[in-house]
């Protein structure tokens, strides 16, 4: 289960082709932030997505990289 989640978290972010807010994208998976965020910080540790941190705990973002570094 956990590997499909990222599969469709992964798929979302690249079809974004920029960055996007946490709460933004939980909403948009209506998935709770803590288990979207558990799975980006799976995805940043596979290579295929970035972090960044804002200065408030609300502007956390993620990018995702080409769909070809997935594939």
């Amino acid at each position: 289960m956990f590997g499909r989640r990222k599969d469709i978290v992964y798929k979302t972010l690249v079809t974004k082709k920029r960055a996007v807010a946490l709460q933004k994208l939980s909403a948009e998976l209506e998935t709770p932030a803590p288990a979207v965020f558990k799975t980006v910080k799976e995805l940043e540790s596979d290579g295929l997505v970035e972090v960044f941190y804002g200065q408030d705990k609300a502007a956390i973002m993620v990018r995702a990289k080409t769909i070809g570094d997935y594939i």
